[in-house]
């Protein structure tokens, strides 16, 4: 088997777990709102290769996120935005190619292309990806202002646990 297939494989069971079982008791809110929820699994779609092609990165999301769905009682909502996510990777990776272009072998990684790249990468993936989950969650605009700040919190929160991760375990394929 594929070396970058294998861990991929093992990734997606490490953060389908550690999403249901220890991510999901970390929440943060008031007044009966929850404005602080940690998501780590998108960084799944985050480190599959450049090769892999948009319909097998939308499908792999979908599946991770209905398996998210499917321990938070949530239906159709991390899938939703997982899909999303997973849809507008080639469009995020599109605008911020490097001048000298992407290694189509490689990851779209710190170690590949930078902290800097690795971060805009990571931080703009995040914040699309809970605005659009948050959007759903409300269903409406009406709520935008409750909407933009647990985009708010989650994305500072999240992202903490996403660039801990990735610095703790340095993953290179």
């Amino acid at each position: 088997m594929d070396k970058a297939l294998t861990n991929s494989i093992i990734r997606f069971v490490l953060l389908w777990a550690l999403q249901v079982f220890l991510l999901k008791q970390i929440y943060w809110g008031w007044g009966g709102e929850v404005y602080l929820q940690v998501q780590l699994y998108p960084l799944f779609i985050l480190l599959l290769p450049f090769n892999t092609p948009r319909g097998v990165v939308v499908l792999l999301g979908f599946f991770l996120g209905f398996a998210v769905d499917w321990l938070y009682d949530s239906p159709g909502m991390n899938a939703g935005a997982l899909v999303f996510t997973a849809f507008i990777r080639d469009i995020v990776l599109r605008i911020l190619t490097p001048r000298e272009g992407y290694n189509i072998k490689d990851t779209p990684t710190k170690d590949s292309l930078g902290h800097t790249w690795f971060f805009q990468y990571a931080a703009i993936m995040m914040l699309l990806h809970l605005f659009f989950y948050f959007s759903l969650e409300a269903f409406t605009f009406v709520y935008i202002k409750s909407i933009l700040l647990k985009v708010l919190f989650s994305w500072l929160g999240s992202m903490f646990f996403l660039l801990t991760s990735v610095y703790i375990t340095n993953p290179k394929i």
